[in-house]
């Protein structure tokens, strides 16, 4: 059985339109690199014509002076300990409070009653300055790692609560209706529609919650604390170091970009079809 001339030209037509936009989008990638690269580039010139010249070294430390430090701490293995000590903090509050944010907006967004019940608790629990609270939690949970947990697990909930809620409200009723009336059970309706459909939401919530949770732990470190990055930036500001305390800030950024690219891929894999519909659309306005 010979295959439609008019099929083959489509499906040429289609292996043509992906290679077109692969390629559109590792050159949208380099010249994304280059941009950031060179938006880098003009801070770090900033940063060290600015230091010595338009404001005292004493409060600002060249980028040299801060790269120096920062080897020093990582060669005399001062760094790790802290290191370690702030990335089990931020990961165990981030993964708490993701769980939580997910669980309890499932619940809230397919129970209309336990909403009304909750919501004013959730909103008079939100409103108050969650530094407030660090000290409280201190005196609550002791001087060791559950504060700091406790901590970033809350800055991290509210954010993941919030997005996937308003994720869950963005599901197509028409949709729910036509897999009820296919016979899909309420399990089935959360599993392969409302999560699904609300993936997009989750993934900001979760994006936006790193430095989130980055914040709760170092607070909580600042706080009491004898180990961790926001130890090491709290002990060497108050001995006026500040190369080392930049160096310590500078290792905070490292490990938000390293979650940052963590959630990047995840979202990569699990949002692969939006990814190559924009591609696709992009083409095709070309």
């Amino acid at each position: 059985m010979s295959v439609p001339q008019e099929m083959v030209r489509e499906l040429r037509l289609c292996e043509q339109a992906g290679r077109e936009a692969q390629r559109h989008t590792r050159a949208w990638g380099l010249l994304l690199g280059a941009a950031r690269g060179g938006v880098f580039a003009v801070i770090l010139a900033a940063w060290a014509l600015a230091s010595g010249r338009w404001v005292d070294r004493q409060f600002i430390a060249d980028p040299l002076s801060v790269l120096g430090a920062l080897g020093s701490l990582v060669g005399s293995g001062r760094l790790w300990p802290d290191l370690a000590q702030t990335m089990v903090e931020v990961l165990s509050g981030y993964a708490i409070g993701a769980t939580l944010g997910v669980a309890l907006a499932l619940m809230v967004a397919f129970e209309e009653t336990l909403q009304r019940i909750l919501r004013p608790f959730l909103i008079a629990f939100y409103s108050i300055p969650k530094i407030a609270l660090a000290p409280v939690f201190v005196m609550w949970f002791g001087l060791g790692l559950a504060p700091k947990v406790v901590l970033a697990a809350m800055f991290v909930f509210f954010v993941v609560f919030m997005n996937m809620v308003t994720g869950l409200y963005q599901v197509s009723p028409i949709l729910v209706n036509a897999v009820r009336v296919m016979g899909a059970t309420r399990r089935d309706i959360v599993w392969k529609v409302a999560l699904p459909s609300s993936t997009p939401y989750l993934m900001t919530g979760l994006r936006i919650a790193i430095p989130e949770a980055l914040i709760g732990a170092v607070i909580g470190e600042f706080m009491s604390a004898t180990a961790g990055l926001g130890y090491l930036v709290n002990e060497a500001a108050q001995q006026f170091n500040m190369a080392v305390t930049l160096a310590a800030i500078v290792a905070l950024l490292v490990v938000v970009l390293a979650m940052d690219a963590g959630i990047t891929a995840l979202e990569g894999r699990l949002l692969r079809w939006r990814s190559s519909r924009a591609d696709l659309a992009s083409l095709a306005r070309r």
